[in-house]
């Protein structure tokens, strides 16, 4: 607008830029098949909303920006979004980059065509798990303060001077951070996360109870050990060193790569269930069973027999001769 003051342009600019960048991805779910046109209609509406808000706002938003770069200005604006809708801003990021990471997973079966159902089961599921994090994670933070895990290390003299050695300015955080990060990775990942991820892509890819039960056997122990590995060093630094307002969205990034590993591994459940009964089949052919035992047998005496009725006709026409 004339007479606007050039960080207000510049705001408004970025502004712009994030919607575009935002609008760009739906547009892709929706060329997927996720999201249709009158879900797109509604978001345009909600966008338009937002930039008439930032336009508004313009000066008091320069006037907190003015030196502030670029980047810096895009994380603001997120912030602040993330403050005013904190739960739809957090379920719509965990699910629009699920739905990225399933597609690159997607994306590296050269021979198999883009699976929609799969696609949304990955950001329905997503999108869940974001909305219990926003209400589990105040309650692990306020539980555990590293009392037990500084407990234990007081109540062993040996590993109490070890940790004193290191010089930590406040080792009580750290053990702080580490047992929120075993809360999460051992209990509401084990009884929580798995099994409404199995129901759900289940239910969502059209697989019986039956199938399903197979599926989470086969899965849940390599799956878990994968977890854990990848889980725990990403969730010490969230509770450690990420501010609380940016914790989910940061475990949304980073659970970009793990949608990637738990859609390459567990991903397409027909196929998988599909591979299990082949497999099973397969097996099956293998068996030697009783029945297969006593044909062979019958075989092996029927043929006996015929070997001795050929030496009587030898020895016979022998003594003929």
């Amino acid at each position: 607008a004339p007479g606007t003051c050039t960080p207000c342009r510049a705001m408004m600019k970025d502004t712009k830029f994030v919607l575009f960048l935002f609008a760009s991805m739906l547009a892709k779910a929706s060329g997927f098949g996720i999201i249709g046109p009158s879900e797109l209609h509604s978001i345009h509406d909600i966008s338009s909303s937002v930039a008439q808000h930032v336009a508004q706002h313009s000066t008091t938003i320069a006037s907190a920006t003015a030196t502030t770069p670029a980047a810096a200005n895009l994380l603001d604006l997120y912030k602040q979004v993330l403050a005013e809708h904190p739960l739809p801003t957090k379920m719509i990021t965990g699910g629009t980059l699920a739905v990225v990471g399933d597609a690159i997973a997607q994306s590296q079966a050269k021979d198999e065509e883009y699976s929609k159902r799969r696609a949304f089961s990955f950001m329905a599921f997503d999108m869940c798990y974001r909305a219990l994090q926003h209400v589990s994670f105040p309650v692990i933070v306020q539980q555990c303060q590293g009392q037990y895990i500084g407990g234990a290390i007081a109540s062993i003299p040996l590993l109490a001077s070890f940790f004193n050695n290191l010089g930590l300015d406040n080792p009580t955080y750290y053990y702080g951070a580490m047992e929120q990060t075993l809360a999460s990775q051992l209990g509401i990942v084990p009884f929580m996360y798995y099994p409404v991820f199995y129901v759900l892509t289940a239910f969502v890819q059209g697989l019986s109870s039956e199938e399903a039960v197979i599926r989470a056997k086969e899965t849940f122990i390599p799956l878990m050990k994968r977890n854990l590995l990848f889980w725990i060093p990403v969730q010490f630094i969230q509770f450690g060193y990420i501010e609380e307002s940016l914790q989910i969205p940061f475990l949304a990034v980073c659970g970009l790569v793990w949608t990637f590993i738990i859609s390459l591994f567990a991903g397409n459940a027909k196929k998988s269930y599909s591979d299990a009964e082949d497999d099973a089949a397969l097996d099956n052919t293998n068996k030697i069973t009783m029945e297969d035992i006593e044909e062979i047998e019958n075989v092996i005496i029927r043929s006996a027999s015929y070997k001795k009725v050929e030496e009587d006709v030898e020895e016979k026409e022998l003594v003929v001769r």
